[in-house]
């Protein structure tokens, strides 16, 4: 299920929960000697079973997607989690109390409280992050099935981080630059290697991030790209101080560029090798005459 769809549940299980103390507070508020209404004490009643009906379904929700996919949980997923799970014997005490210990019905109201804090910090911790992070979000439209889609490009990099470890390192990732269509290429033989790591939405995703962070588009030429394919790239072979130190003409930077890729056919791609030459053709550039002298 989308986080989307999770989040909203949370925050209906806030409500609810919410609705339940407002009522609780009411009914205990009235004078002993006024007949409290019947609204507050079964409009409370009613809540209270949503609620614990609806809390068991978003437990089981949460429960198909640890197991479903297995991920470090960071920090923040671990405390949620507690939290979560510290609500339930906090209800069962509580209805157990209303059921069979009615000697402790004083004790009640701290209960009913308790709950609520961790129902509040839980949901903030899940859905308010969730949904703080999402109008946060940069988002890139790419086409799908020629279909213009909206993708969320922080989502993107979540999935990176957490799928893409399971073969290789990110620095794998991030040292390349690609256009749209090598990152789509890129992706899909990523995909086919083991088609259970990446879900269909997940892949767009991916690329979505990748194209937004890490892509080249071909209709112009960019000195920060070239410079940053070169930092990249080039000091695999030698070190940065050999590219930066030296000023040559356009035509001698393309034949060195082409002798590097000849040395390593998989180090440049046609679009990288061009935004390199663009930058060294502008920054590192040696100006004909100059050779004559």
């Amino acid at each position: 299920m989308k986080p989307t769809i999770t989040s909203l549940l949370a925050f209906i299980l806030l409500t609810i929960g919410i609705v339940a103390v407002i009522f609780i507070i009411i009914l205990l508020g009235k004078n002993k000697k006024t007949r409290c209404p019947n609204f507050f004490r079964w409009g409370h009643r009613l809540a209270g079973y949503t609620f614990f009906v609806l809390y068991l379904y978003i437990c089981y929700l949460m429960s198909l997607k640890i197991t479903s996919d297995p991920v470090t949980w960071s920090a923040k997923d671990v405390i949620h989690a507690y939290l979560g799970l510290t609500i339930f014997p906090l209800l069962v005490a509580k209805i157990c109390i209303v059921r069979g210990f009615k000697i402790y019905y004083h004790r009640l109201p701290l209960y009913g409280m308790v709950v609520m804090i961790a129902v509040y910090l839980t949901v903030i911790l899940s859905g308010g992050y969730f949904l703080l992070a999402l109008a946060r979000s940069q988002y890139i439209v790419l086409l799908q099935q020629d279909k213009p889609v909206k993708v969320n490009v922080s989502v993107g990099r979540k999935v990176v981080q957490t799928k893409c470890t399971s073969c290789h390192s990110l620095e794998r990732v991030y040292s390349h630059l690609k256009t749209e269509d090598e990152w789509r290429d890129y992706v899909a033989r990523m995909q086919a290697k083991d088609p259970s790591n990446l879900t269909d939405l997940e892949e767009l995703q991916v690329l979505g991030f990748l194209v937004k962070n890490l892509g080249i588009d071909e209709s112009k030429m960019d000195i920060q790209i070239g410079m940053k394919i070169i930092l990249n790239k080039c000091h695999r072979c030698h070190t940065l101080e050999r590219v930066f130190q030296q000023k040559r003409t356009k035509s001698d930077w393309i034949k060195v560029i082409e002798m590097m890729r000849s040395f390593d056919p998989q180090l440049l791609t046609d679009s990288e090798t061009r935004q390199v030459n663009f930058y060294l053709g502008r920054i590192l550039l040696k100006q004909e005459k100059e050779t004559d002298s």
